[in-house]
């Protein structure tokens, strides 16, 4: 382990559980629920990449540094051994795009191109083999969107929200509310009915048998609560429990039936960095809360992924807006109880 990647973590847990969006006597008294590793630390520090785990690798495909400008990277870690190598580029730079792997395959769905401040919304879909360490085209999005999330629900990915240009304002972006899903068996996607909010930049899971959307913004709310869950069978959306902590930008995974959330930007009680250490998971069958201790580094722009008993969470920024110089290469893990 590189020494400015271990004192960045250690810096880095001082700030999270010595109050940065909470106070210290408040984080104390909270239960911890898991316990958290550094795992390492990437070649090339990445946020707003697209992370998912295929088999017992995670990669971290596209994304920017804190110059924001998007590159074709393809990194791929293995938790077990501790070791990086790259898989294949990916055809085209992207940044805010969703990530999934069903059956062996990964796709890459959505996102923008360009630097940020000039992002341009995309709706390209990308299928990733490892065995052949190639990429092919896909069926396109219905329509282009970029921090959108998405989830996978019994063989199809279901993609959620995002942002693309305003109709009304010609060169500003404004959410949608726009559900689709994709079966990878026939390539093809199936319009659904819309989300009850409109969000970007939002967090999403699987469990159950049904989809659950939560967090995201609305700018200027950069801190939406309102969870809906969609039942396939029913073709319908429904309220639930809002979440604790209204949040968005940061990373979201289901394990044990849990969904977890971590992080996030837009923090008013944090006005130096704008990041949330907040860790928090929803039970979908008590329609339930529960706030866990801070995470280690709090941040935004990140992604996770569950290997084994681990969601691994690479990269992302620790300063609101991804500018420099605040994209890490840190990978910590949580191992929850």
């Amino acid at each position: 382990m590189h020494l400015a990647v271990k004192t960045l973590f250690v810096l880095a847990v001082g700030l999270g559980f010595c109050g940065v969006g909470a106070g210290a006597e408040e984080s104390a008294a909270l239960p911890k629920g898991g316990v958290w590793s550094l795992a390492g630390a990437m070649p090339e520090a990445r946020q707003e990449a697209g992370v998912a785990a295929l088999g017992n690798m995670i990669y971290i495909v596209s994304g920017y540094g804190s110059d924001q400008v998007p590159s074709v990277l393809v990194q791929v870690y293995d938790p077990a051994a501790n070791k990086w190598r790259q898989a294949a580029p990916i055809p085209r730079a992207m940044h805010h795009h969703g990530v999934a792997a069903v059956d062996g395959k990964l796709y890459v769905v959505g996102g923008f191109t360009g630097v940020f401040a000039k992002r341009d919304p995309i709706a390209s879909v990308w299928r990733y083999d490892p065995a052949a360490d190639r990429w092919e085209k896909r069926a396109p999005l219905p329509a282009p969107r970029g921090a959108l999330a998405v989830a996978v629900l019994d063989g199809k990915i279901y993609a959620l929200g995002g942002e693309h240009w305003s109709a009304a304002k010609p060169g500003a972006y404004e959410p949608v509310s726009d559900a689709a899903v994709y079966d990878p068996k026939t390539d093809a996607w199936e319009i659904l009915p819309p989300l009850r909010y409109r969000r970007d930049h939002l967090f999403a899971g699987a469990i159950g048998g049904r989809i659950y959307a939560l967090g995201g913004r609305d700018r200027p709310n950069y801190a939406i609560k309102n969870v809906e869950a969609y039942d396939p069978a029913a073709r319908a959306w429904s309220e639930r429990a809002p979440m604790p902590t209204g949040r968005s930008g940061g990373a979201a995974a289901v394990i044990n039936n849990r969904l977890y959330v971590f992080g996030g930007e837009g923090n008013p009680d944090n006005t130096s960095l704008g990041t949330f250490n907040q860790v928090e998971f929803y039970d979908a069958a008590h329609d339930a809360w529960t706030r866990l201790a801070p995470m280690p580094l709090p941040r935004h722009a990140v992604g996770a992924a569950v290997v084994g008993k681990r969601i691994y969470l690479p990269g992302g920024s620790i300063v609101q807006g991804g500018r420099a110089p605040g994209t890490t290469p840190i990978v910590d893990a949580f191992e929850p109880n």
